[in-house]
């Protein structure tokens, strides 16, 4: 089957002790045949079920099996800075494959043992992983197994099940490595969701702004940043060039990702004018003060006194966007609390239209999991022509995944 997406990628692909392991040869020849540089890693169970020198006639790269060579001075090649190698690995991949992945395997990367170079490359790449189990109808009903790859899909490691019929040890039932051109479909469209936002400069909001009452107090709110966040890592995930502006308090992104900090809506307002001409996509995901304190005092306000705050209205950045720059595509957010589903995607509309948006993607912080300072969201997608997609109560990094894949849509 051919597949153009995988032409001068790197899949580095590990082997584990699964007795399917000797599938994975024709797998990695597809892949080749497809244009993919492939590399091996071989756990020490797999090197008792396959021989090593036929993964590496089959990648055409030395398979590597240990975080330490015999035959290197790790003294010596410390002093020289060579690239240390399960680093090095984690670097050049454009998806890590694990096939066939054992229930060993699989709860390690989930419970984050770096005991061996698979494990500790994997936790190293910020690659794609894609992981296709194979294993005993037992060990896979397992409920700890279930666990773990329920773990794993929450953090977006990626699987292709694995299917029902005879199995090596003479059972019947779920367990077998997954047909091979299913897997290497698979890989095709994860390689081009890594490369789909390529070349495009996104910038991105999250978290809260400040406004000071005095120099020790705010006016604030419970926003966290973490949806934002999750927008910026999946975006720079697929290859974009992300500049992140987040509150103070936000919560940190886990990637090396150009950011840069805001307080007040001023400061945030004057961080994107400064970047807008050369941004093409902006997501504005923070939450913006609607006030800010006329009455400030440049000294702590002694307590125990009534205080009395005149408050007036910021900037609405969203609505002046695209008047800045009218090629930005424009995705606003809008937080409601306990409203209806028709009142929160009216709400959305009505946003859309007063700020000339090309999508306002709308939540309901009243809802049990779907607000401020918690992993998980639900939200409703309103476009121009006023259809909705709903994306149900999903981790945050899933809900940023669907976001982009909506956007690249209304983009191509």
């Amino acid at each position: 089957m051919k597949n153009n997406s995988l032409r001068g990628r790197s899949i580095v692909i590990g082997i584990t002790g699964g007795i399917a392991c000797y599938k994975s040869l024709d797998l990695i020849e597809e892949l080749r045949k497809n244009g993919a540089n492939v590399h091996i890693i071989m756990t020490e169970s797999a090197m008792h079920l396959a021989g090593i020198k036929d993964f590496e006639k089959a990648s055409g790269n030395e398979v590597q099996t240990s975080l330490f060579h015999p035959k290197v001075d790790y003294a010596d090649y410390i002093k020289k800075n060579k690239p240390i190698k399960h680093i090095s690995l984690a670097d050049i991949a454009d998806l890590f494959l694990v096939c066939p992945a054992t229930a060993n395997t699989i709860g390690k990367i989930a419970n984050g043992i770096s005991d061996d170079l698979l494990t500790t490359s994997i936790t190293a790449t910020i690659a794609p992983v894609l992981i296709c189990p194979a294993m005993n109808v037992k060990m896979w009903k397992n409920p700890i197994t279930q666990e773990n790859v329920s773990k794993l899909r929450k953090l977006n490691y990626h699987f292709v099940e694995p299917e029902y019929g005879e199995l090596a040890c003479g059972y019947k039932g779920i367990g077998r490595l997954a047909k091979l051109d299913k897997i290497t479909e698979r890989v095709g469209l994860l390689i081009t969701q890594r490369n789909d936002l390529k070349g495009k400069k996104i910038l991105v909001t999250s978290g809260a702004t400040f406004e000071e009452i005095d120099p020790v107090r705010v006016i604030t709110n419970r926003s966290s940043g973490k949806m934002g966040n999750a927008i910026a890592e999946q975006a720079y995930l697929r290859g974009a060039d992300v500049l992140l502006l987040r509150g103070h308090n936000s919560t940190e992104p886990h990637y090396n990702i150009n950011e840069e900090k805001f307080t007040t809506v001023n400061d945030l307002f004057n961080k994107i004018k400064k970047y807008l001409k050369n941004t093409d996509i902006i997501i504005h995901a923070a939450a913006v003060s609607d006030f800010e304190v006329n009455n400030k005092e440049d000294k702590k306000i002694k307590s125990r006194q009534e205080l009395h705050l005149e408050l007036a209205p910021t900037t609405k950045i969203l609505e002046n966007l695209k008047k800045l720059n009218k090629r930005i595509f424009l995705m606003g957010f809008k937080a409601e609390y306990n409203f209806s589903k028709d009142g929160l995607t009216n709400s959305a509309y009505n946003l859309l239209k007063s700020a000339n948006a090309d999508l306002i993607v709308a939540n309901d912080v009243g809802k049990e999991n779907a607000g401020f300072d918690v992993d998980t969201n639900e939200v409703f997608v309103v476009d121009k022509g006023k259809k909705v997609e709903h994306i149900r109560l999903s981790d945050k990094k899933v809900v940023a995944d669907r976001l982009l894949d909506i956007i690249i849509k209304k983009i191509q």
